[in-house]
C-alpha cells in the first residue's frame, strides 16, 4: 500500500474532503477498495488528519441502508457520521451551492460532484478523496482518486 502510505504522509495536518463513495466501501467492505479506506480511515480517526464530509454524501451513503429497511443496519451506518473526532459533517449553505452551480457551469460536473467539490473548497480542505472518474478540479482543491492509490 505505499500510495496509500504516501497520501497519508501528502495529507498530514490538513483538512480532507471525504467523499460518499469512501464510506460506501468502508462499509460493505468492497474490493479491492476496503483495503485502500481502512488506512486512510485509521489514520483519520487518530487525527493524522482532519477528515471533513457534507450533509449530501451522508445521504448518499443512507441510501443502502434505508433501502434494506434494517433498523441496526441504519443505525450503524448513523453512529458512524455522529461519532466525536472521527469525520466532521458540514451543512451544506447556500454559498456552498452557488459555487456548485459556478464549478457545474465551468466544468460540467455532475451537480452532485460540484456540491461536494464546493463544501469542500468552503470547509477549507486541500485535498478530495473521491471515486468519481468524473470529478474535475476547478483549482483550489486536488481530487485524489482511489483508483490511482490501487494503480488502475
Amino acid at each position: 500500500m505505499g500510495a496509500v502510505d504516501a497520501l497519508l504522509t501528502r495529507v498530514a495536518g490538513q483538512r480532507v474532503y471525504i467523499d460518499a463513495n469512501f464510506f460506501i466501501y468502508f462499509l460493505s467492505r468492497a474490493q479491492p477498495y476496503f483495503d485502500a479506506v481502512v488506512p486512510v480511515f485509521q489514520a483519520c480517526d487518530a487525527g493524522r488528519f482532519a477528515g471533513v464530509t457534507g450533509d449530501a454524501a451522508v445521504a448518499e451513503v443512507m441510501v443502502h441502508p434505508y433501502r434494506s429497511k434494517n433498523p441496526s443496519e441504519i443505525a450503524r451506518v448513523k453512529s458512524l457520521f455522529s461519532r466525536a473526532g472521527f469525520v466532521s459533517v458540514i451543512a451544506h449553505d447556500a454559498a456552498d451551492f452557488d459555487l456548485a452551480a459556478q464549478c457545474r457551469a465551468e466544468s460540467r460536473m455532475r451537480m452532485m460532484d460540484a456540491l461536494h467539490y464546493a463544501t469542500a473548497l468552503g470547509a477549507g480542505c486541500r485535498f478530495l478523496l473521491t471515486n468519481d472518474h468524473d470529478f474535475k478540479a476547478v483549482g483550489g482543491l486536488e481530487v485524489i482518486s482511489i483508483d490511482s492509490l490501487l494503480g488502475q
